[in-house]
């Protein structure tokens, strides 16, 4: 892209974070949605733990097995990071 199409292009995604507010968790779900001009051709780690409704939201509300909810966001976060690196592929 030139930088006159760059400087035209719009993301709409990137709007929906703007106008709902960007937070931790908004943005990993920005990431992963299938309207990021910028995601991975790929399916990632992080694709793989949504699929199976697997997410900093999903911990904070529900918790997990080995520490029943609700979780507090650093709770959550450090689950979700330590799930995530024993996924293999890109993340």
């Amino acid at each position: 892209m030139s930088s006159s199409e760059t400087a035209a292009f719009t993301d709409p995604v990137g709007l929906l974070l703007l106008q709902g507010g960007l937070s931790r968790i908004t943005a990993i779900e920005y990431f992963l949605h299938p309207l990021n001009p910028f995601k991975s051709k790929n399916e990632t780690t992080n694709e793989k733990l949504a699929r199976n409704n697997f997410s900093v939201a999903m911990l904070i509300e529900r918790g997990s097995d080995d520490c029943p909810g609700p979780m507090t966001l650093a709770q959550a976060e450090d689950k979700y990071r330590s799930t995530l690196s024993r996924e293999k592929g890109e993340q």
